[in-house]
């Protein structure tokens, strides 16, 4: 495409150029790099996998993705789905007791507190005893012949209180003291793996839920996986739904992509609404689920629809390993951080008394205790007395979580002076209470649209008496609409959308987002498609190189976000002693060596691995005893392998390193420049060499910061590999600069405590597309040599939906591609966003006169021109 095209004409051969849609290519790839372009659907038949695609060089769809079948048949589905009718007494409870009363717990302990009162008032102190009886049961799920049985509305770990509930109080198939855990069982059938083609098994797990009021609880919130299982196994999952609402089952599957290698990583990845089942008030309804590889499921959530947020709840998986050390079965160290801290920490102590629950349970405990009618009424009666609040306001709350307590308003105008119902630059208040998470903001239970890189104002509150955890997840665009043509009522579907963390992650996230979801160590890059699918979602996108050339796009957080550089730049032993060696290292659009991410970016990781080692350099110490795997990276090549030399007598100078690496040291490049500085984390990266770290402090090789003193938090707080922490009875105002423009959801929870605390309120209005449509913007350029300057001018015009200009335009000393332009990246540069006129120079005189060039902005538009 040449430069003396006109408008006209140009427009037509630029969308012709693009096709950037739902046929898309691989990666924001221009140039040369080792991965080529392939035009594909990613989303059927099943979901593409990047990453054995890439390194294979043929397409594979990971098992268990597809929707749908002609827009008729759910794949996922194993079977047929049952429906029974409780109101019949066709069907028995949780704990196997046919259901005699189709009711709403939180209805029912409204009507026992109005009976304790009204028995309060009377003196009838035998009907107070019989309905604190009552309450005592619907609190502790240990009723029987209701629709709730086994559910209790008390979060925390039951088994920790034998003398109130008991194993019969529990499904059979519970594993004994832990909080919530089912062990996942062989079938002893087999598929066969797209992978390999080896013949793999199918696992199964039985998960009931309860879908109420504007909740969904279940009995299962982990599903452990036994050794011995392979990673590329499967696993279906048997639900039985018991529903007293109206309401569509539509689990999302949310998955990492395929590890290939021990060394390399596995990111956050795609989510899929997997099925879509109606069902309606006082059925029982059971159905199998299919899911994918055991070793891309991050977790299932679980939707309703109807009045969400927040009805929603949550699946995480664990895994037990071998250790290298000590020859024992265990959890991985992530499963340990989830099981022990649910099973030991989650004690009923632990909630806060501002959760209406609680204050429910202090009141059957006067009862119990023999409390006067007279103090009965009063405490029921009067804010002031005995637990906050009246009666019916505890019932409210506890039924209607879209609102906050008023212990949290306290704080609200404690800290931030804000009166009940202001809410100033906060886009959402939300509370962590009873391990569950309440909401409002000002519009009401939505949030407001955001731009990229915008960023949003958000207030934690902690009322419960134990550390809880923050984390904002980007659901990103619906890139899918299989779920709707299948099933109806998929307007609302999730379909397919690319999930990332934005806050409260790791600090390898952030280097992630610069790198576009693709930096694998070993592998060069290897992006993920649909990580940046709309308009825009490219905006603000800067280029980079990778070690093979190859240009690729990424988000950079903005300066003052950033508070400070660190350039990430992994060394030779990374990128070369690998099993795809790059020549080159990563470049960012400075065209010096590394990636450059921020030293103080707000709600990443700030762990510091060795601060009171010289930086830079290794850490001193071997952490090889407390990683599991037992693995080893010290020394580096090319000196691991080297006979054992006097100084004087070896060929590089002071080689006295062994015949074999016997040590783990964390290496310098993953060291942020800020030491010392409580902000400024370190990249710990999801490998099977440091992801142990993530949770294991690799100082002690304990959960805690410091074992003997476990007030001081643990290793997770400074690690956020379960999100930003909130202490107990404190709060946070968090900022979040963020990545992509609106999604489908500003999604927030507590990692750690996932299965009840999330609270996720949708956009006020977003557009929920792909946005292909967006792609007529117009690129235009002229080039001209004067000397050794080269003076580029040009137009862009409007780009995205929402009136955005891309913000770089870049020049390439080649010309323009099928997708892209070709050749090297000679210079990248902001555009001028106020009138889409873009100018840049360029001195130095390697493009000559009569030379082909190529201009392309960020989100894509390029044309080719040549040199006057």
């Amino acid at each position: 495409m040449k430069g003396n095209m006109n408008k006209k004409n140009f427009l037509t051969s630029f969308r012709w150029m693009l096709g950037l849609s739902a046929i898309a290519f691989l990666a924001l790839v221009v140039g040369a790099g080792p991965f080529e372009p392939v035009e594909v659907d990613f989303h059927n038949p099943g979901i593409y996998e990047p990453v054995t695609s890439s390194t294979e060089s043929r397409d594979v769809r990971i098992p268990n993705t597809d929707q749908s079948v002609d827009g008729k048949e759910q794949t996922n589905i194993e079977g047929e789905v049952l429906f029974q009718d409780a109101f019949r007494g066709e069907s028995n409870s949780l704990l196997g007791h046919q259901i005699n009363r189709v009711s709403s717990p939180n209805e029912d302990m409204r009507l026992a507190l109005l009976r304790i009162f009204f028995a309060a008032r009377q003196n009838n102190t035998d009907a107070m005893q019989a309905q604190a009886a009552e309450l005592k049961d619907i609190l502790y799920g240990t009723t029987q012949g209701r629709m709730y049985d086994g559910f209790a509305m008390l979060n925390y770990n039951r088994w920790k209180t034998p003398d109130v509930v008991g194993p019969e109080h529990f499904p059979a198939d519970a594993m004994p003291e832990e909080y919530k855990m089912k062990l996942a069982v062989d079938t002893g059938r087999t598929f066969e793996s797209p992978f390999d083609g080896a013949e793999r098994r199918i696992w199964e797990v039985n998960i009931n839920m309860l879908y109420y009021d504007g909740q969904i609880d279940a009995d299962t919130f982990m599903v452990r996986f036994p050794f011995g299982h392979h990673p590329d196994d499967v696993l279906h999952v048997n639900y039985r739904i018991y529903s007293l609402v109206q309401e569509d089952f539509s689990p999302t599957l949310v998955m990492l992509d395929r590890r290939m290698t021990q060394r390399t990583v596995s990111f956050p990845f795609k989510g899929l609404d997997s099925v879509w089942v109606a069902f309606f008030p006082g059925q029982v309804v059971d159905l199998t689920v299919k899911y994918p590889p055991i070793r891309m499921i991050r977790g299932v959530y679980d939707w309703g629809w109807r009045v969400h947020p927040p009805r929603i709840q949550f699946m995480q998986p664990v895994y037990e390993i071998r250790n290298a050390h000590t020859n024992e079965i265990e959890l991985d160290p992530q499963g340990k951080s989830f099981a022990i801290r649910n099973r030991d920490e989650l004690t009923i102590e632990t909630i806060g008394e501002a959760a209406p629950e609680m204050k429910m349970l202090r009141l059957v405990e006067a009862i119990e205790g023999g409390a006067s009618s007279e103090t009965v009424e009063s405490w029921m009666n009067n804010r002031d007395q005995g637990p906050a609040g009246k009666w019916f306001e505890w019932a409210d709350l506890a039924t209607f979580q879209t609102q906050l307590p008023p212990e949290a308003w306290d704080i609200v105008k404690a800290e931030n002076g804000l009166e009940r119902g202001e809410f100033g630059d906060l886009q959402m208040i939300s509370v962590f209470l009873n391990n569950e998470m309440y909401g409002e903001g000002p519009f009401l239970n939505e949030i407001n649209i955001w731009d990229q890189s915008e960023v949003f104002r958000i207030k934690l509150i902690n009322l419960d008496n134990h550390t809880h955890y923050f984390r904002n997840v980007d659901f990103g665009a619906r890139l899918n609409d299989d779920i709707l043509k299948c099933c109806g009522g998929g307007l609302t579907s999730f379909e397919v959308m690319n999930f990332k963390p934005s806050y409260g992650a790791p600090k390898v996230a952030e280097m992630q987002w610069r790198a576009g979801w693709g930096f694998r160590p070993h592998y060069d890059v290897i992006q993920q498609q649909n990580v940046f699918t709309r308009g825009q979602d490219r905006v603000e996108l800067k280029p980079y190189t990778g070690g093979q050339g190859g240009i690729f796009f990424g988000y950079q957080y903005t300066e003052d976000w950033r508070g400070g550089d660190f350039r990430f730049n992994p060394p030779p032993f990374v990128i070369l002693e690998a099993d795809n060696p790059s020549p080159n290292p990563l470049r960012d659009v400075d065209g010096l060596p590394g990636l450059v991410i921020g030293q103080r970016t707000e709600g990443y990781g700030n762990a510091q691995s060795c601060p009171q080692d010289p930086w830079p350099g290794f850490c001193v110490d071997d952490w090889q005893q407390y990683n599991p795997l037992g693995v080893v990276n010290f020394p580096p090549p090319p000196l691991r392998g080297r006979p054992v030399l006097p100084p004087d007598v070896g060929k590089f100078p002071g080689d006295i390193y062994p015949d074999q690496a016997v040590e783990l040291r964390f290496p310098p490049f993953l060291r942020n420049p800020a030491q010392n500085d409580p902000e400024a984390g370190d990249i710990i990266p999801p490998t099977d060499v440091w992801r142990t770290f993530l949770w294991i402090n690799p100082n002690n090789g304990s959960l805690f910061i410091d074992p003997d003193e476990p007030g001081k938090g643990h290793w997770a707080d400074l690690t956020f590999s379960h999100g930003a922490p909130v202490f107990a009875n404190a709060s946070l105002d968090a900022g979040i600069e963020l990545p992509r423009a609106s999604g489908q959801v500003f999604y927030q929870f507590d990692d750690l405590f996932h299965d009840n605390s999330i609270f996720s309120p949708h956009p006020v209005a977003t557009e929920t597309g792909s946005d292909s449509d967006d792609l007529d913007a117009i690129l235009g350029a002229a080039a001209n040599l004067t000397g050794s300057d080269l003076t580029v001018d040009g137009d862009l015009d409007l780009y995205a939906s929402n009136g955005e200009f891309a913000r770089y335009v870049s020049l390439f000393d080649g010309p323009a591609g099928t997708r892209g332009c070709t050749g090297t990246l000679v210079a990248t540069v902001e555009s001028d966003s106020d009138n889409g006129k873009f100018r840049f120079e360029f001195s130095g005189g390697a493009i000559a006169g009569g030379q082909t060039i190529c201009i392309q902005s960020v989100i894509g538009g390029f044309i080719e021109v040549e040199v006057q």
